[in-house]
């Protein structure tokens, strides 16, 4: 790993925020982003994940 990149954990409850933003459900958005899960739901969660708490800016 780079000595320059930091690592940030999403916040406690994330799983159930990113449900109800993406209007699915928290089993849903587990199996996107743990086990890579296919489909057009998992997606949007994904990009939802990104948008709210992978800052590129850093």
């Amino acid at each position: 790993m780079e000595a320059g990149k930091k690592i940030t954990l999403p916040p406690t409850g994330y799983q159930r925020e990113l449900a109800k933003l993406a209007g699915c459900s928290v089993q849903t958005v587990v199996a996107a982003l743990r086990h890579n899960s296919k489909g057009i739901k998992a997606e949007k969660v994904r990009q939802l994940f990104r948008a709210k708490y992978c800052n590129n800016n850093q």
